[in-house]
């Protein structure tokens, strides 16, 4: 593996090289886990999700970064560039067997997603991008659907509506991570989370890279900044494969409140 040094951050193989490797290394603790409970530490964490941690940190340190996980918060050195990691993002998809769970990593630079990866460890998908760089599922280019009708879209969503928005389809998988890159994909028309309380950075902020680099629209349902750093903000995101699209979904979803 290469890793990259504290003045060669630009080297954006290299970073996606040592996304690749934590990921890989999330996987190998996922093949080798016998314990799918909880974790007895919090609500909805499992014990896989504690050890996957470990083992993802590990890579991330090693490579001169420091780190906000969902699992373990902001660490290492406050001078180093920051990666936002979900080691297992849909962890109950994972302890069920649910085919649909991911690791999610994202370098901020200036507060700004600019190198992610996103790998479903039960499909081998891997998606990546970099600002300006474009997006891209197992190495190749791709690109949103185009839908602009909200009645012939297919839409994924975190959580239920409260009434019915006029949709063709909908989907709730699980795993927010890799349900977003489906609307880079142009596998989904558009994506929203549903749930009152929203979604941490490491939720969403790898996949919403992915989206933006295929010039898909993402925003905050109520317009805040989606990419604030702090473990205790939470953010209700919208994806769409364009502006009419986004626009006629989040007016419904502005009906729920």
């Amino acid at each position: 593996m290469t890793v990259p040094q504290r003045s060669s951050f630009d080297d954006v193989d290299a970073v996606l090289g040592v996304f690749n490797s934590a990921a890989d290394v999330v996987a190998d603790v996922l093949g080798r886990t016998s314990d799918w409970g909880p974790s007895g530490q919090r609500d909805s964490q499992y014990a896989f999700d504690v050890t996957a941690d470990d083992a993802c940190l590990k890579v991330l340190y090693d490579a001169g970064f420091a780190v906000f996980s969902e699992e373990s918060g902001i660490t290492g050195d406050a001078a180093a560039p920051l990666v936002v990691v979900d080691p297992v993002d849909g962890s109950t998809n994972a302890s069920r067997g649910v085919p649909w769970f991911a690791t999610a990593l994202c370098l901020l630079e200036e507060g700004q997603p600019k190198v992610s990866l996103v790998a479903n460890h039960a499909t081998g998908q891997r998606w990546t991008a970099v600002a300006g760089g474009g997006a891209f599922l197992n190495g190749e280019r791709i690109q949103h659907s185009g839908c602009t009708n909200l009645r012939s879209a297919v839409v994924a969503m975190s959580g239920l509506p409260r009434h019915h928005y006029g949709w063709g389809q909908f989907r709730v998988l699980g795993a927010s991570a890799p349900d977003l890159c489906l609307v880079a994909s142009g596998v989904l028309d558009a994506w929203c989370d549903m749930h009152r309380g929203g979604h941490g950075l490491w939720d969403y902020v790898a996949s919403a890279l992915v989206c933006m680099e295929v010039g898909a629209v993402v925003g905050d349902v109520f317009g805040r900044d989606l990419f604030t750093p702090d473990p205790t903000d939470r953010r209700s995101p919208i994806a769409a494969a364009t502006q009419e699209l986004f626009d006629a979904f989040l007016d419904e979803r502005l009906k729920d409140g």
